[in-house]
């Protein structure tokens, strides 16, 4: 997009490193839009499917986009290519080899079963895809992984129960915790969603929607009154209401802010411009993800860069934040131990920052 965000500027190389090695929890990012131009390529070469129809000079080594229907159409493209389980295994195992290099301990990932589901894929392959590739990124890259598998809210309308039949059915993969509301927020209110979400935390699954991005404040009050959310996926233009602001305070409801996706998709206009060190400041309790690492060219490692070069936020506040990430997460409670313990032992540069 003609707004794309800056990578991160030169810094001191004590300061770039540090932020490389600190363990790390991420809670918001998708499984879809994890895939890499490499993974593209190897699933594309896998089908057959003609690359240049969308990128007539080649699959880019990043993605770039001019405009949320550019953006689109390279998505759906990739989208298109996860045919199989085994197709979906190996987009898991890509992200757990991304995620391991960043130093990631353990991850929240949000999958779509209704893309896949309606497009033909078994949910017997399906479920058995996340469960084996969850299982491969323990054992082959040292990630644990977690499952929340959201309704495209502009693609699944309120009344239907495909989401929700697969939660419910012995299909669901192995570390699946929580529903989420996904897709494009405006025209399409948490509201019809109520029961999809009641019948979700009755299997014991934690209320996890996106609002607040590309709609205002009452997405996000609807997602809290309707849905009972627990944290809010993005959640940025809570600031244009500040009983609502006070609200998400005083509740510590979590905030899973991206900053590169909210340029990218013209949440705010520049990584200079992004709202990070405002909700900070107001008190909320926040946290750093990714979203679509894959097709925003981005991963932890440089959202934590950026926050901390262009808004003040200091090592130690990426420190207590990643704390706060585990803390706000759904991880075990001996996974949280001992994630817990090995960054309490991480220690801060004794140089200036």
């Amino acid at each position: 997009m003609s707004n794309e965000p800056q990578s991160p500027s030169p810094s001191a190389p004590h300061v770039t490193d540090w932020i490389a090695g600190l363990p790390k929890v991420e809670l918001h990012l998708h499984l879809e839009g994890s895939m890499s131009p490499t993974t593209v390529g190897l699933l594309a070469e896998r089908h057959g499917a003609d690359t240049s129809e969308v990128w007539p000079d080649g699959l880019p080594d990043r993605f770039s986009f001019d405009g949320f229907p550019d953006f689109a159409r390279q998505f759906i493209f990739g989208l298109k290519l996860i045919r199989t389980g085994h197709d979906l295994e190996t987009i898991v195992v890509a992200l757990a080899q991304q995620l391991a290099h960043d130093n990631v301990r353990y991850a929240e990932v949000t999958t779509t079963a209704f893309t896949h589901l309606t497009s033909g894929m078994n949910p017997d392959e399906y479920g058995e895809a996340l469960s084996a590739g969850r299982h491969r990124a323990s054992a082959e890259h040292g990630v644990e992984l977690a499952w929340v598998i959201d309704i495209p809210r502009d693609l699944e309308w309120g009344d239907s129960t495909v989401t929700t039949d697969f939660l419910a059915s012995r299909h669901a993969p192995d570390g699946l915790i929580g529903i989420g509301l996904g897709g494009y927020e405006v025209g399409f209110p948490p509201g019809p969603y109520t029961e999809a979400f009641a019948r979700g935390r009755s299997l014991g699954l934690h209320s996890l929607p996106h609002a607040g991005e590309t709609e205002g404040p009452a997405s996000v009050v609807g997602a809290l009154d309707n849905l009972q959310a627990e944290r809010i996926g993005h959640g940025v233009r809570c600031l244009e209401d500040s009983e609502l602001v006070a609200r998400l305070r005083d509740t510590g409801t979590p905030l899973e802010v991206c900053p590169t996706s909210n340029v990218l998709l013209n949440v705010c206009e520049s990584i200079e411009k992004h709202p990070i060190r405002e909700l900070l400041d107001a008190g909320l309790r926040i946290t750093i993800n990714t979203d679509d690492p894959g097709m925003f060219a981005t991963d932890i490692t440089t959202e934590l860069t950026l926050v901390h070069q262009h808004h003040q936020v200091s090592l130690a506040d990426i420190h207590s934040m990643q704390l706060a990430a585990l803390d706000v997460s759904y991880a075990s409670s001996s996974l949280r131990t001992r994630i817990g313990n090995e960054l309490r032992a991480y220690g801060l540069p004794t140089v200036n920052e």
